[in-house]
């Protein structure tokens, strides 16, 4: 592929993780960072693939810390958690 057609297919699979995908993050930093190894490869291919992975890590550093204190806190915050609980432990 040239280097035009990474760059595009980069941006797009970048923006495609603004719209609440960090997994599209994660599969353009595995499938682009070979690419932006090489010394001949773009500026902006590098830019949106290092974007991408540091966009991914965030988003499970969020919701890593929202399960820890969702499961660390449910029972205290007691009637709102279990509305937005899909299944309910049973005996707790």
């Amino acid at each position: 592929m040239s280097p035009d057609e990474l760059v595009s297919i980069s941006k797009k699979m970048f923006y495609g993780g603004l719209a609440f995908l960090p997994f599209l993050w994660l599969v353009n930093f595995m499938y682009l960072f070979q690419s932006t190894r090489k010394p001949s490869a773009p500026r902006d291919l590098k830019k949106y693939v290092y974007l991408s992975m540091a966009g991914c890590v965030a988003w499970f550093v969020v919701l890593t810390t929202w399960y820890a204190v969702y499961v660390n806190k449910r029972i205290s915050w007691g009637a709102p958690a279990d509305q937005i609980t899909v299944v309910i432990p049973k005996g707790v």
